[in-house]
């Protein structure tokens, strides 16, 4: 029996069941956009693969300015490079974090990602990706946050989310938690490694008028107009996904309070209270309106060091590697295999 010949069969069923089983899911996780869809008002709501009705959007009272389009519709993301200090298992690590903001489309229907959305199916969204990787002792984490949030007056804040979503891998396995939020409760899907968490699908109430804290990375920048009105705010709070994945609790919204002050000239200071934790959020007034620093009662803290607009997407060739230095990150080049397997390239 040709040995060398089995192996290569067994290994072409393999691909192609794999590629069966792919084309399987995702004709069950996606749906074609089609214009009747994106002209009628009924349409019904996307589910979950367990049934449960993503929250449905409702038009825009007012769409962004003309001076929020300036800057970011002109096709580039703005990234981030921070120093950071992160908690995790008692002590404080050092932490490499980038964020990256950039406008995109969204469809309504299904809070997915869909540069075909037309009409009113069609809805733009300010989408941070927040990346974070450190050391803990051997193995290290990897962990991002997406947050997308309408950049259209829909909800009373402007910026409320549409969708959060959280994946963490670390050497023990990885862990995904997803929320899309309605005006009085959310849609939450987690699955997890542990067997204690496990994969849960739950729709959680809320308060009128709640926000959250990962939204609050776009929404205390003031990209296009006040937080607030540019007063203090009171009321319910869902914690950030990686900071309640890290207690192991429920995740429900809880009483919080913002408050504003102005640090120096240049900066605000925004003063978040919830429980025991506690955030401080200093953002540029005017220019660019970034992030620069943060720091928390958990110890953990951030700086700002580089910012760049880019088009990020088309930078993954040999060589872009230098354009981290732009954002104050690592630009060590990385060894590229050649196509052929055989000599290392990109040194």
């Amino acid at each position: 029996m040709n040995s060398s010949f089995d192996r290569r069969s067994a290994l072409r069923a393999l691909a192609a069941l794999s590629a069966t089983s792919a084309a399987t899911v995702l004709a069950r996780c996606t749906r074609t956009v089609t214009p009747q869809d994106a002209r009628s008002a009924d349409t019904p709501r996307a589910t979950s693969s367990g049934g449960w009705a993503l929250p449905r959007w409702g038009r825009s009272r007012s769409g962004a300015s003309s001076q929020f389009w300036q800057r970011w519709g002109d096709g580039k993301a703005e990234l981030i490079g921070y120093e950071a200090i992160t908690p995790r298992y008692g002590h404080l690590r050092s932490a490499e974090v980038a964020m990256i903001y950039v406008t995109e489309p969204l469809s309504r229907r299904t809070l997915i990602k869909d540069d075909g959305a037309r009409g009113d199916d069609r809805m733009d969204v300010m989408k941070l990706n927040l990346s974070e990787k450190f050391l803990t002792g051997i193995y290290p984490y990897s962990v991002l946050t997406s947050v997308f949030c309408p950049t259209d007056a829909i909800r009373d804040e402007r910026f409320a989310p549409a969708k959060i979503s959280l994946s963490a891998q670390e050497w023990c396995g990885h862990v995904y938690l997803g929320v899309w939020p309605d005006e009085r409760a959310f849609a939450l899907r987690g699955m997890s490694y542990f067997a204690s968490e496990g994969d849960v699908e739950d729709r959680v109430e809320t308060p009128a008028g709640t926000l959250y804290e990962d939204a609050l990375l776009v929404q205390l920048r003031e990209l296009d107009g006040p937080f607030n009105g540019g007063r203090d705010w009171e009321g319910s709070l869902v914690p950030a996904l990686w900071r309640n994945r890290r207690a192991h609790q429920p995740l429900r919204a809880e009483p919080a309070r913002i408050t504003r002050r102005d640090l120096d000239a240049n900066v605000t200071r925004f003063q978040l209270e919830a429980g025991s934790f506690s955030k401080q959020l200093d953002v540029e007034k005017s220019g660019d309106k970034r992030i620069v620093a943060w720091q928390s009662s958990d110890g953990g803290r951030g700086r700002l060091l580089r910012s760049s607009r880019l088009p990020y997407w088309e930078l993954h060739n040999p060589g872009d590697e230098a354009q981290r230095a732009q954002l104050g990150l690592d630009a060590r080049l990385q060894p590229v295999i050649a196509p052929d397997g055989g000599e290392r390239v990109g040194f």
